[in-house]
C-alpha cells in the first residue's frame, strides 16, 4: 500500500513539474481561447483609458523609405486640422535621439512612420527622456503608422493601414502600455516592444534578410534551411513571475526562444497568442529540440493561429524577468527584427512605459 501511495505521489509531482517551466505554470490555450484572446486587458469601465483631442503631431519618419507614406500622413493630418511637423531619420539610432531630445510642449502625439524597428527606437527615446531613472511624466502619446515590413505592434492594435491609424487619432483613446528592458552581454541596455528571440528563429530571420529578392517566400526557405542545419543551441534559460528573488532556470539544447510583448512577430505569426500589451508581463515561448519533421510541424502550427503552444515540447509562460546564458558566450539575440546583441541577456518588463492610442 505504501509503495502504491509513493508511486501515486511520485507521478503527481512529475505531472506538476511537467506543467511548469522554471517553476512558472505553463499556458496551454486551446484554439477557442486563442481565437478570443485580446491584446489589451479588459476595461469595462474605461478606468485604464483617457481621452485626448489631437491638435498637434510630431511625425518621425524612417528616412530610408520613400516619402509616399509620409505624404499620406501629412495629407490626412491636414484634413483633420492637425498641425503636423515632420522629421526624417538619417540612420540607425537617429529616431532614439529625435524622440529623446524633442521639445514636445503642446505636442499631443508622436507619430512614427516606419516598422517595428523604428517604433522600438521611438519608445527607447521616450524612456531615455527620463533622468535619473524617474518616470516620464509627459502625456504625449506614441502612435505607430504601419509603414514597415513587419508592423506587428500596430497590427496587435488593429492598425493595418495609415487610415486605421488615423481612426485611432479620431477616437482619441489612450492607454499606458508596457515595454521590455534588455541588458546584453556587453552591459548595454536596450528596449523591446515586439520580440526578443534566440536560436533557430533568430538565425532564420537573419538568413531571410539576405533573401529579400524572394519576397515573402524567403521566410519559408530560410526556415527550411535552418531546420536542415539543426544547429545546437545549448543554453540556460530562467524566468520569473516576480521582480524579486532568484530566477529558477533550466539548461537544454533548445530549438528557439521567443520573449514577446506582442502576440505576433515575423510575418504576423502568433508565437505568443495570449500576449497583452498592458498586463505587466511579457510572454515567453521556449521550444525543445525534436526531429526535423516535428520542427516543420511546429512551424506549420504556428502559421495556423498559434497551435504550436499545444505541443508538449513547447513551454509557454508569462514572466516579469528572463535570463539567458549560452554555452558559447556571445551568441546572437535579436530584438524587434532590427537589433542584434550578444548573450548573456537579462530581460525585465517595464509596466506602463509609454502611452499609445488604442
Amino acid at each position: 500500500m505504501d509503495d502504491a501511495r509513493h508511486s501515486l505521489t511520485h507521478n503527481f509531482l512529475n505531472d506538476r513539474a511537467s506543467m511548469r517551466f522554471c517553476g512558472v505554470p505553463l499556458l496551454r490555450p486551446d484554439a477557442s481561447t486563442r481565437a478570443n484572446a485580446r491584446t489589451l486587458r479588459d476595461d469595462p469601465n474605461a478606468a485604464l483609458e483617457r481621452k485626448i483631442t489631437v491638435n498637434s503631431m510630431l511625425v518621425v519618419a524612417n528616412g530610408a523609405k520613400d516619402g509616399k507614406d509620409c505624404d499620406e500622413v501629412k495629407r490626412m493630418a491636414s484634413a483633420r486640422g492637425i498641425a503636423c511637423s515632420v522629421v526624417k531619420t538619417t540612420g540607425v539610432g537617429h529616431c532614439v535621439e529625435i524622440v529623446r531630445d524633442a521639445d514636445l510642449s503642446g505636442v499631443d502625439v508622436v507619430g512614427v512612420v516606419g516598422g517595428d524597428g523604428t517604433f522600438r527606437e521611438a519608445v527607447q527615446g521616450w524612456i531615455e527622456r527620463a533622468s535619473d531613472g524617474e518616470t516620464v511624466t509627459e502625456e504625449t502619446a506614441l502612435l505607430a503608422f504601419p509603414c514597415g515590413t513587419g508592423n506587428n505592434y500596430a497590427r496587435d492594435l488593429g492598425v493595418k493601414t495609415i487610415e486605421d491609424a488615423f481612426g485611432k487619432v479620431d477616437a482619441g483613446k489612450c492607454r499606458k502600455v508596457d515595454a521590455v528592458k534588455v541588458r546584453d552581454g556587453d552591459g548595454a541596455e536596450h528596449v523591446s516592444v515586439n520580440v526578443v528571440t534566440w536560436g533557430m528563429a533568430r538565425d532564420a530571420a537573419e538568413t531571410a534578410e539576405g533573401m529579400r529578392w524572394m519576397g515573402p517566400l524567403r521566410y519559408d526557405v530560410a526556415g527550411l534551411w535552418h531546420i536542415l542545419l539543426n544547429k545546437q543551441n545549448k543554453g540556460t534559460i530562467g524566468v520569473s513571475e516576480s521582480f524579486e528573488g532568484e530566477i529558477a532556470s533550466e539548461t537544454n539544447d533548445y530549438l528557439m526562444l521567443f520573449a514577446q510583448n506582442t502576440r505576433c512577430s515575423g510575418r504576423a505569426f502568433a508565437f505568443t497568442p495570449l500576449a497583452e500589451l498592458d498586463d505587466g508581463f511579457f510572454d515567453v515561448v521556449v521550444c525543445d529540440k525534436g526531429s526535423m519533421l516535428r520542427t516543420k510541424s511546429l512551424f506549420d502550427a504556428t502559421k495556423s493561429g498559434g497551435g504550436h503552444v499545444e505541443d508538449a515540447g513547447v513551454k509557454y509562460v508569462r514572466a516579469k524577468r528572463l535570463s539567458l546564458s549560452t554555452e558559447s558566450p556571445g551568441e546572437r539575440v535579436g530584438i524587434d527584427g532590427e537589433l542584434t546583441v550578444p548573450t548573456p541577456i537579462h530581460l525585465t518588463v517595464l509596466p506602463g512605459a509609454f502611452t499609445t492610442l488604442v
